[in-house]
C-alpha cells in the first residue's frame, strides 16, 4: 500500500463538502438479484395475466361478475403473494448486501480514510490495490507496476501495465501492483453505469429446474397459440353466443396455463435464500441456493478455503553457505520495496521483525502474480525474485548439486504440508512474463497455514450426497497433497499444470474425470478445468477468495466466494460466505434439495390439472360437446384443491415425497394421473351429458366435483398417501385429514351458494349421477395406484422415445 501522500494528498474537507453540493458524488445502491419492476413485472405482467385479464375485462362488459371475480381471484391471490412475499426478501437481502459491501481508500487532508463507494467525490484520490474492483473511471496519477484486468469491459483477458495518466475505467480491476487514481468520471457517468448489458441488466442464469419450468412454459404458450383460435372458431360454428365463447377461453386458459407454478418457483427460490442468509451468508443470485442440489463437482482452492489463510514463515534455509545475516537483510530489502504486500509477504515481514523504509530504492517491481509463479524488486545493481521453487531452483537448467539439493529439500518440505518459496537474486532485471535471467538461489522460505477446522465434517456431508470434491491450487503438488490428506479427501491421481497444458482437450476431459488434485494450475488452467468437467456433463461449483480464482469462478455454473477474499471474487460470486466458514455450504445443499422438492411437488400438482384438461378439452371439441365446465366452477375448484395446497408446499409447511430424478418422478406421475383423470373425466361428462337429455348444467356439475375429488387424490398421492394403501397411512394422517379438510370446504361452497344467486350454476347431482361419478373415481383411483407402482408401459414409451 502506498505510505503517504506528499505529492498526492486529496481533497480536503472543504472540497469534498463543495463538490457533494453540487451533486458530484458517486451514486451507488447496492443491488442483489432482480429490481422491484422486475420483481412486479414477471408477477402481475406476465403473458398469462395478460391474456386472461383481457379477456375478463370483456367479459366485464358483458356483466358476468361472477366469472370475472372467481376467475380473477385465483390470479390475484398467486401475483400478490409471490410478489409481496419475493419483495419483502428483497429488501433483507438488500440490507445484508449494504452491509457486506466493502469501503474503498481515498487520501483526504493528507490522511488515508476508507469511505463507502457511494461517498466518492469527483476529483478524489482512490488507492489501487491487488483484488480492488474500480467503481469510477479515473487517471493514474501515481503507478507502482500497476496491472489492470480489462475483460470484464473489453473481452480481452490480458492483464494491462497502466502507466502514470493512463485511464482507468470503472468495471476493470487490479491483478497485481498498486496505485493512485484521481476520480473523473462518477455516477451515471461512469463506464460501468453507461454500459447497461454490465451495469443495468440482471444476469439471468436458470438453474436445470428453471430450465424445465420454461420449456413447460413455452409449450403452455405453443398450446394456447394453437388451441386459443380453434374455441373461438369452433364456438362460431356450432352459434355459441359471445359471452359463452368468452368463458370458455377463460376456462381453457385457466385450466391449461400452469399459472401458479412459475410464481411458486420464484417464491421457492427467494425464500430459499432467505434462509440460508441467516446463516451469515449472502446469496447474490436467487436461484444459487437451489443450484446448490445440482452440484456434481465441488472445485475447492487450496489457500483460504481448506486452509486458514493465516500463513506464518515456520524457518528460512539460507543455501550454499550465505550467512543467515546476509539473507534476512536481502528479504528486509525486497519486502520493504513492495508496494503492495500479500499474505505471503507480510508474513514474511512479520518474521522478520517488521519492515522500515529500504535501505536500498528499486528502480521498478513485477509483482507476484499466479500466471508468473514469481514476483521480482529490480535494484541498481541486482535484481531479488521470490517464487515457487521449480521455477527459481531450476531457471535455465542451471542445477549444480546443492541446487539440487535445495530443489529436493523443498520436495520434502512440501510433503510436510508446508508451502515453500525460493529467494533468489539476478544480476540483471527478467523480463515481466519470462524469467529468462540466471539466478542465484538465496534461501528456501518455508511456510505453513492451518487446515479449517470445519473442512472434514464439511467435505464428508458432501461425499455422503455423492458430490466429486476436486482441489484446484497454483501451490506446490506434495504440499497440496499433504494438505489434502489432512483435510480428509483421498487422492488417488494428481496433475500438474503443466501436465495438463500439454494435453487436448479430449485428453483433458478424461483427466479431470479421473484426478482428485490439481497443483501448479495457472488461473486459464483452472478456467480450463471446469470447462473441461462441464462438457463431461457435471454441475460444477467452484470455491475460491482470490483474484487467480475469477476466471474459474466465471466459468463455474455456481461460484462460492470468502467473504476476506478479493473484492472481484465476491463482486462475481453467486454465494458470498460472510463469516468465511465453509461449513455453511452442506446447509445451502440440503436447502436447495429441499427447494427442488417444493418445485417438483407443485409441478406434479399444477401440470397434472393442466395435462387432463389438455385432454378432456379436446374429446369435447371432437364430440361437438358444450364446454365442460365454467369459469367460477374451474376457478373455484382450482382454488381449493390446487393453489391452497401448492402454496403450502411453497412455504415448506407441508413436504412432498422424496424425488430424485424429474422424468421418473415428476413427468412420469404427470403423465400417467393425468392421462387417467382425462379419461375418466371425459367418459363422466359424455356419459351424464347423454343419459341427462344433454343437460349440460348437470355434466358440468358432475365434472366439477369429480375435478374437486381427483384434485385430493393427486394432493394426497404428491404426500405419498395412496387411499388404497392403508399402510401409507402411516405417519401422513395430517395429510390425509388436509385433504378431507380441503375437499369439504370446496364443494361445500357451491352447495352454500344454491340459494343465493347460484353463481356456480351448480346443479346437486342426483343419485345416478353421484354414484357413476364415485364409480369412475373410484375406477380412477385403483388404475392411479397400480399405474403409479407399475410403470411398465410409460418406462417402454419413455425408452421407445427417448433420444438415442
Amino acid at each position: 500500500m502506498i505510505q503517504n501522500a506528499s505529492s498526492h494528498p486529496g481533497l480536503t474537507t472543504q472540497q469534498v463538502k463543495e463538490r457533494l453540493a453540487h451533486g458530484e458524488v458517486n451514486s451507488f445502491k447496492a443491488r442483489v438479484g432482480r429490481s422491484y419492476w422486475d420483481i412486479f413485472r414477471d408477477n402481475v405482467l406476465n403473458l398469462f395475466n395478460i391474456v386472461l385479464f383481457t379477456l375478463l375485462i370483456i367479459v366485464l362488459f358483458f356483466r358476468d361478475y361472477a366469472t370475472v371475480f372467481f376467475a380473477g381471484f385465483s390470479v390475484v391471490w398467486n401475483s400478490l403473494l409471490g410478489m409481496v412475499q419475493e419483495m419483502n426478501a428483497k429488501r433483507k437481502l438488500d440490507q445484508l448486501a449494504a452491509l457486506a459491501a466493502r469501503d474503498v481508500k481515498v487520501w483526504r487532508d493528507g490522511q488515508l480514510v476508507s469511505i463507502h463507494s457511494s461517498e466518492i467525490v469527483k476529483d478524489d484520490v482512490l488507492v489501487v490495490e491487488p483484488g480492488d474492483r474500480l467503481v469510477v473511471d479515473g487517471r493514474v496519477l501515481h503507478s507502482d507496476a500497476l496491472e489492470i484486468d480489462e475483460s470484464q469491459l473489453t473481452g480481452e483477458s490480458d492483464a494491462i501495465l497502466k502507466n502514470t495518466g493512463d485511464t482507468l475505467y470503472s468495471g476493470s480491476f487490479c491483478i497485481a501492483g498498486t496505485g493512485l487514481m484521481v476520480a473523473t468520471r462518477i455516477g451515471k457517468d461512469s463506464t460501468i453505469n453507461q454500459l447497461s448489458a454490465v451495469a443495468k441488466t440482471y444476469k439471468r442464469q436458470l438453474t436445470p429446474t428453471q430450465e424445465k419450468i420454461e420449456s413447460i412454459v413455452q409449450v403452455t404458450v405453443l398450446v394456447m397459440a394453437v388451441m386459443g383460435p380453434m374455441i373461438f372458431l369452433a364456438g362460431f360454428l356450432n352459434n355459441v353466443e359471445f359471452l359463452g365463447i368468452l368463458q370458455n377461453s377463460v376456462v381453457f386458459v385457466t385450466s391449461i396455463v400452469p399459472q401458479g407454478l412459475v410464481l411458486v418457483a420464484i417464491l421457492s427460490l427467494t425464500l430459499g435464500a432467505l434462509s440460508i442468509s441467516r446463516h451469515q451468508t449472502l446469496i447474490q443470485r436467487v436461484n444459487a441456493v437451489e443450484s446448490m442440489a445440482y452440484v456434481t463437482v465441488l472445485c475447492l482452492d487450496k489457500t483460504g478455503t481448506i486452509t486458514r489463510n493465516q500463513l506464518s514463515v515456520s524457518e528460512i534455509i539460507p543455501l550454499n553457505g550465505l550467512p543467515a545475516e546476509e539473507v534476512s537483510g536481502l528479504l528486509r530489502r525486497y519486502t520493504s520495496n513492495l508496494a503492495f504486500q500479500n499474505r505471503t509477504a507480510a508474513a514474511v515481514a512479520q518474521y522478520m521483525g517488521g519492515t522500515g523504509a529500504p535501505d536500498v530504492v528499486k528502480v521498478r517491481e513485477i509483482p507476484f502474480s499466479s500466471a508468473r509463479k514469481w514476483g521480482a524488486i529490480v535494484l541498481p545493481d541486482e535484481t531479488l525474485v521470490m517464487g515457487a521453487p521449480e521455477r527459481l531452483l531450476c531457471a535455465n537448467g542451471r542445477v549444480p548439486d546443492w541446487v539440487q539439493s535445495a530443489s529436493e529439500k523443498a520436495h520434502g518440505l512440501a510433503t510436510q504440508g508446508k508451502r515453500v518459496l525460493a529467494f533468489a537474486r539476478a544480476a540483471t532485471a527478467p523480463d515481466a512474463t519470462q524469467l529468462e535471467v540466471q539466478c542465484e538461489p538465496l534461501a528456501l522460505v518455508v511456510m505453513s497455514d492451518l487446515v479449517r477446522d470445519d473442512i472434514r465434517d464439511t467435505l464428508a456431508a458432501f461425499r455422503a450426497q455423492d458430490v466429486q470434491i476436486k482441489v484446484i491450487s497454483g501451490d506446490n503438488l506434495e504440499t497440496v497433497r499433504a494438505i489434502a490428506h489432512e483435510a480428509g479427501i483421498p487422492v488417488e491421481q494428481a496433475y500438474t499444470g503443466d501436465q495438463l497444458d500439454a494435453m487436448s482437450d479430449a485428453d483433458l476431459q478424461n483427466a479431470v474425470e479421473r484426478a482428485d488434485l490439481f497443483a501448479r494450475i495457472s488461473p486459464d488452467t483452472k478456467k480450463r478445468l471446469i470447462a473441461a468437467l462441464k462438457a463431461r456433463g457435471h454441475y460444477v461449483a467452484m470455491v475460491g477468495d482470490g483474484v487467480n480464482d475469477v476466471p474459474a469462478l466465471k466459468e463455474a455454473n455456481l461460484a462460492i466466494v470468502m467473504n476476506d477474499g478479493a473484492q472481484i471474487s465476491k463482486d462475481i460470486g453467486d454465494i458470498v460466505l460472510l463469516n468465511n466458514a465453509v461449513s455453511t455450504l452442506p446447509l445451502a445443499f440440503k436447502e436447495g434439495k429441499a427447494i427442488t422438492q417444493t418445485i417438483f411437488g407443485t409441478m406434479k400438482m399444477f401440470l397434472v390439472k393442466n395435462f387432463y384438461g389438455l385432454l378432456l378439452f379436446t374429446f369435447v371439441g371432437f364430440m361437438a360437446m358444450p364446454f365442460p365446465i365454467t369459469p367460477v366452477q374451474i376457478s373455484w375448484v382450482t382454488f381449493g384443491t390446487v393453489n391452497i395446497p401448492a402454496t403450502l408446499i411453497a412455504f415448506q409447511v407441508l413436504r412432498p415425497s422424496p424425488m430424485k430424478r424429474f422424468r421418473q418422478d415428476v413427468l412420469d406421475f404427470v403423465v400417467t394421473i393425468g392421462l387417467i383423470g382425462g379419461v375418466a373425466m371425459a367418459v363422466l361428462y359424455a356419459l351424464v351429458y347423454l343419459i341427462d337429455g344433454q343437460e349440460k348444467e348437470m355434466a358440468r356439475s358432475a365434472i366439477t366435483v369429480f375435478v374437486a375429488l381427483f384434485g385430493i387424490l393427486i394432493f394426497w398421492l404428491i404426500h405419498g398417501f395412496d387411499p388404497l394403501r392403508p399402510s401409507t397411512l402411516k405417519g401422513r394422517r395430517g395429510v390425509a385429514y388436509l385433504g378431507v379438510f380441503f375437499l369439504i370446504v370446496t364443494l361445500l361452497v357451491p352447495y352454500a351458494l344454491l340459494h343465493v344467486g347460484n353463481a356456480f350454476r351448480f346443479v346437486p347431482p342426483d343419485l345416478p349421477v353421484t354414484a357413476l361419478i364415485l364409480a369412475l373415481f373410484m375406477l380412477a383411483a385403483i388404475i392411479c395406484s397400480v399405474g403409479l407402482r407399475f410403470r411398465v408401459l410409460l418406462n417402454r414409451l419413455w425408452e421407445l422415445f427417448a433420444p438415442k
